[in-house]
């Protein structure tokens, strides 16, 4: 049975701005960086009374899982027609996670008069798409009442806090094996790893193990314990990868997005491979990817850029070279619909981010006189 999410993605529901947390924010995580099973998300939702398709927010990390929190402005099931509709979804999970969540709506003119589920506990599925929530979330007959506080300038205000139950699955299932290298993360958590399994999977870490450094420094790591870079959901999914008695959950593009910087910084040459032929396979989608605008693409040709991953370069290149002069232009010149100023501002804020080359090549296809192969056609 289709999740409401995966109904609502089908039926072409639009995806929130995701704007910095200094800009008037639509929505951002507020991540807690000494426990990362435990985080909060704030969405904000401008216009909110115009709105009759469901909307979802950017992705954010907590536990093994990404997340995301829709909302239903007409409502949804048994709340269609009467009632706000909220739900939490986990995406790309290793395992089933178990969690603790709560919604809230923020009462914006008496914060402690905001309305709240209370704490609600659920599994999640394992997989690329899993919801919980509250289809009579919260009356809309009251919530359009001007002076009640829910709703100021046309905005609404939820939150979710989320908890997810700690998994410590890898050094479980590592039965006799010696764990004697730890995986050190930046949000603070330890993932001790089977020793042979990284050596073998990543040139970083044989040389590391190997005390191979650079200006002829021993720089193995006697202690057994290296620091990384990226998120504990980045990790669990390498080392699913790694780990022979594990399946990792499919693929989706958005989840290749978030594991290419770490893949590609630590030399897992197969699992890296396996990544670009999946972007490569999905590339058609780069470009009216459902849950983005078109700049999609340009946002993929940075990552490539700064991966020096020319494959993908060429491939976002060629979907560029495809679009209709329409698109193209809206793929360069704005992110979402929007305030115009602050659209204009991010916009040119990520193409700065493209080199100078990358960036003539897609201004020289913007001025291109010859028409797509879409619009011949």
């Amino acid at each position: 049975m289709a999740t409401p999410a995966a109904a609502a993605k089908r039926a072409g529901s639009k995806r929130l701005p995701r704007l910095d947390k200094d800009d008037d924010t639509h929505a951002y995580a507020d991540t807690n960086t000494k426990n990362p099973w435990s985080t909060a998300f704030t969405l904000r939702i401008k216009g909110f009374s115009m709105l009759s398709e469901p909307v979802w927010s950017e992705c954010f990390e907590c536990g093994i899982a990404t997340w995301r929190l829709w909302a239903y402005p007409k409502g949804l099931g048994v709340g269609k027609d009467t009632h706000l509709s909220v739900y939490l979804e986990a995406q790309d999970a290793m395992w089933a996670p178990a969690a603790e969540y709560k919604f809230t709506l923020v009462n914006q003119a008496d914060g402690s008069k905001s309305h709240s589920t209370g704490d609600k506990e659920s599994t999640f599925d394992r997989g690329e798409s899993s919801c919980h929530g509250v289809s009579e979330f919260f009356k809309l007959s009251s919530l359009r009442r001007a002076s009640a506080g829910w709703l100021v300038n046309d905005t609404l205000v939820l939150t979710v806090d989320v908890t997810v139950q700690r998994e410590d699955r890898f050094q479980l299932d590592a039965g006799d094996a010696p764990c004697n290298v730890v995986l050190r993360l930046p949000c603070g958590v330890t993932i001790p790893v089977i020793s042979h399994l990284l050596p073998l999977a990543s040139p970083f870490f044989r040389d590391a193990l190997e005390g191979k450094g650079t200006k002829g420094r021993d720089t193995r790591a006697s202690s057994a314990a290296i620091s990384v870079d990226g998120s504990l959901g980045t990790w669990t999914y390498i080392l699913a990868d790694l780990y022979p008695q594990y399946d990792p959950p499919a693929l989706s593009l958005d989840s290749v997005y978030r594991l290419l910087p770490v893949v590609h910084k630590y030399a897992f040459t197969k699992l890296l491979s396996r990544l670009v032929a999946f972007v490569k396979e999905k590339g058609s989608e780069l470009d009216h990817y459902p849950e983005y605008p078109t700049t999609y693409v340009i946002r993929w040709l940075a990552l490539a850029e700064h991966l020096q991953l020319d494959e993908l370069i060429q491939l976002g290149i060629g979907r560029l070279r495809g679009m209709t002069r329409k698109q193209l232009q809206m793929a360069i010149t704005s992110v979402v619909v929007g305030e115009a100023g602050r659209t204009q501002r991010i916009v040119r804020d990520r193409v700065k981010q493209l080199g100078q080359e990358l960036r003539d090549t897609i201004l020289a296809i913007a001025a291109s006189d010859q028409p797509s192969p879409r619009q011949r056609s």
